[in-house]
């Protein structure tokens, strides 16, 4: 009787098993064969993206997006830290004609003089170096290297929540007063608050904007913010400018004076009558001369506009200038050689020579026209007075000294990385160094061998 008992408990525990599993089966059926919610059939939405705002940094410091602390770094650098307070990335764009201006009650050494206010040029500048370097003309068509440097990027990106730690470079406001250091704090203004004053106003937002060296800078903020005489800076010259540097600021603020309107000073002001050409030719090139040299009217050489000069005398000029004698020679069919006489002046009409050299172009002189000469000319220049060398050498990477003689400052440059002829050219923008200085230079090469372009925008 049990047995019979406990088959019947087995028989019904089976039974009730098959029906649940048909249950079971056929609620997984019905569930396969009714038709989806379409939006159950989207992709998850993936991670909001952060995100971000392209902003101006002292408009963002005053809306609480960024905590910004400046404090000294010697007479001329300025320390910054900047903390994203905002729950955006911001790209924060330092602008030109900026002020780090010194505090009320700081400063107390030097006599009780008070410390530095600082003008600061842009956080892309190399060491030497002092504003942005905008392109002030160069139209279409003409010699423009049109280098660019996108690592040395003008916008300076902070996440969310981080600090970041800049160094600019920067020129004193207040000449003999005390040197800041770093437990001096300054507060960031624009110069149109810092100072009432016109000519500061546009002097320190033109250099910022159009570029030049440290020393061109320092010898005209002296000069404009402090009446200190340019004659007083020459017996002073040294380490922080010398006399070419002295001699730009100097064509700088007369054409500051100049300048009767608008934010910045005209930059054809600063251009204009820099560059002066003579051509001649011996016997019969004297004609092939005269044709070339009314081809170079309008062109430019070095980045500046070229001024033909036609008389046997020497131009009449605002320094700093160069003057170059082309004297075309006699040649194999298929080139044209010639030889350049250089000259330069510091002070108006003092010319001095400035050297001596030759060029070689790969076509007869009866088909060259003027565009040609005038790369040929400006190569010639390039390659003899901004010269490079290797300073040291790591692996794959070698920092260049780039030397400078030329009276004015290099705006940009390309060198020809390596020895042979057909090595690549490398460009480098912003460069700033300025007249009788040097400057490294880093590059992906064992070695560069020459200075095949150069660009100066007459500062």
């Amino acid at each position: 009787m049990l047995w019979r008992h406990l088959w019947l408990v087995r028989a019904g525990l089976a039974a009730g098993l098959l029906s649940g599993l048909m249950l079971i089966g056929a609620s997984t059926a019905t569930a396969q064969t009714q038709p989806r919610d379409p939006a159950d059939s989207e992709p998850s939405p993936g991670p909001v993206a952060l995100a971000t705002e392209t902003v101006n940094l002292v408009t963002a410091r005053k809306a609480g997006d960024l905590d910004v602390a400046a404090r000294g770094q010697g007479q001329d650098r300025v320390h910054l830290s900047i903390r994203n307070r905002s729950a955006r990335r911001l790209n924060v764009i330092v602008p030109p004609g900026l002020v780090a201006a010194s505090l009320a009650g700081q400063g107390g050494r030097a006599g009780g003089g008070g410390m530095q206010s600082m003008g600061l040029g842009s956080v892309a500048n190399r060491e030497g170096a002092f504003g942005e370097f905008r392109s002030t003309s160069a139209p279409a068509g003409l010699q423009s290297i049109g280098a660019t440097d996108q690592s040395r990027s003008r916008e300076i990106t902070i996440p969310v929540g981080e600090t970041i730690e800049l160094v600019i470079p920067a020129v004193c406001l207040n000449y003999g007063k005390a040197t800041p250091t770093a437990r001096d704090t300054f507060k960031l203004i624009d110069v149109e608050e810092y100072s009432s004053d016109p000519r500061v106003r546009k002097a320190l937002r033109s250099l910022a904007i159009y570029g030049t060296s440290l020393g061109v800078a320092q010898a005209v903020m002296w000069h404009v913010c402090n009446n200190l005489p340019f004659e007083t800076m020459v017996e002073q010259a040294g380490k922080v400018m010398n006399v070419h540097e002295i001699a730009l600021a100097a064509r700088f603020v007369e054409a500051l004076g100049a300048s009767s309107s608008g934010e910045l000073v005209d930059p054809t002001a600063l251009s204009a009558s820099r560059v002066f050409v003579q051509v001649e030719g011996q016997g019969t090139l004297a004609h092939e001369a005269r044709r070339l040299a009314s081809q170079l009217d309008g062109l430019r050489l070095l980045g500046l506009p070229l001024q033909v000069v036609e008389s046997e005398e020497l131009p009449t000029a605002s320094a700093p200038a160069i003057f170059l004698k082309v004297v075309l020679a006699d040649a194999k069919n298929g080139e044209t050689r010639g030889a350049i006489v250089a000259s330069s002046c510091s002070t108006p009409d003092a010319w001095l020579p400035l050297g001596k050299l030759s060029f070689r172009e790969n076509s007869s002189v009866s088909v060259l026209d003027g565009m040609t000469l005038s790369k040929a000319i400006d190569r010639a220049i390039a390659g003899a007075f901004v010269t490079v060398k290797p300073a040291r050498r790591t692996l794959g990477s070698t920092t260049l000294r780039v030397e400078n003689r030329l009276p004015f400052t290099v705006t940009n440059l390309v060198v020809r990385a390596g020895t042979s002829s057909g090595s690549p050219s490398v460009p480098f923008a912003n460069v700033g160094v300025g007249p009788a200085r040097s400057a490294l230079l880093p590059i992906q090469a064992a070695t560069a061998s020459l200075v095949e372009r150069v660009e100066i925008n007459g500062l």
